[in-house]
């Protein structure tokens, strides 16, 4: 055999080898939801369709009293094609080693205008401004227009919502924002300089530099705009105030362990 072997140039092994047949698997017993479960994941996704597992399963736990590991809810919602597509484009390859967020409230916040596009043609602008811990929406102004005296507008009304009537600590608030004609107007920084806040712009070409509002302008035109009634500004406006107390209020955040702005807000101040 060993002289067969040399003639041939093949391994000893392969001559040697005898197959084994694997050994039966244990298979688990599938868990199966209750009827009571599915009609809760179905009233959650019914209520807001762009809602994926995360939240869908923070939403169960908190509302429902139902503890369910994302596997399952996960399951359950592909069998029955409650799952949200990702389109995701490739971004720039410049490197941002930056941390926009930041561990306590009032200490930065960052502001950024989108544009809602309605249905008769018309376009209307949304400014806001939201804090860098806690994720929340502070205040807001839409409008056809948006120049810097509405941006100064808009920065005195959030400051009037977390410090009432005094003015921020100087040297503790920073303004995060790009480099829009709206936000480097030389009287909206004089009145910023007034207030005791830092003004801070992002590099020029570098939207990743205010991630955390671009990602606010997708999530907030996934679930709220691309779901209502776009028929002109009149109505896109009485709308907005609604969209943002959900987003405050209701929806739980990813980045907040799975709790709303306004939770996470008030776990802040307690500590």
């Amino acid at each position: 055999m060993n002289r067969v072997i040399a003639a041939l140039g093949v391994a000893r092994s392969s001559v040697y080898y005898k197959a084994r047949p694997y050994p039966e698997r244990k298979r688990t017993v599938r868990k199966l939801l209750a009827e009571q479960i599915k009609k809760n994941i179905e009233e959650i996704t019914s209520k807001k369709a762009t809602y994926g597992t995360p939240r869908v399963r923070a939403i169960l736990k908190r509302d429902y009293g139902i503890n369910l590991s994302k596997y399952m809810v996960h399951r359950h919602m592909k069998e029955e094609g409650l799952l949200i597509k990702r389109f995701r484009s490739r971004g720039s390859n410049r490197a941002h080693t930056g941390k926009i967020s930041v561990e306590q409230p009032n200490i930065r916040w960052a502001s950024d205008i989108t544009s809602i596009k309605c249905w008769n043609g018309q376009k209307l602008r949304v400014a806001f401004v939201m804090d860098c811990c806690d994720r929340s929406i502070i205040s807001w102004k839409a409008g056809l227009t948006m120049q810097a005296c509405d941006i100064e507008l808009l920065v005195q009304e959030a400051i009037f919502q977390r410090f009432a009537d005094e003015l921020p600590p100087k040297h503790q608030l920073q303004f995060l924002h790009d480099n829009g004609p709206e936000y480097i107007e030389k009287n909206l920084q004089k009145r910023l300089k007034e207030w005791n806040i830092n003004d801070c712009h992002t590099p020029t070409y570098s939207p990743q530099s205010n991630g955390m509002c671009e990602a606010l302008n997708g999530t907030f035109k996934r679930d709220y705009v691309f779901e209502s009634c776009l028929d002109d500004p009149k109505k896109v406006l009485s709308q907005i105030q609604d969209w943002v107390d959900d987003y405050n209020n209701f929806a739980p955040h990813s980045a907040l362990k799975m709790k709303t702005p306004k939770e996470y807000f008030i776990f802040k101040i307690a500590a």
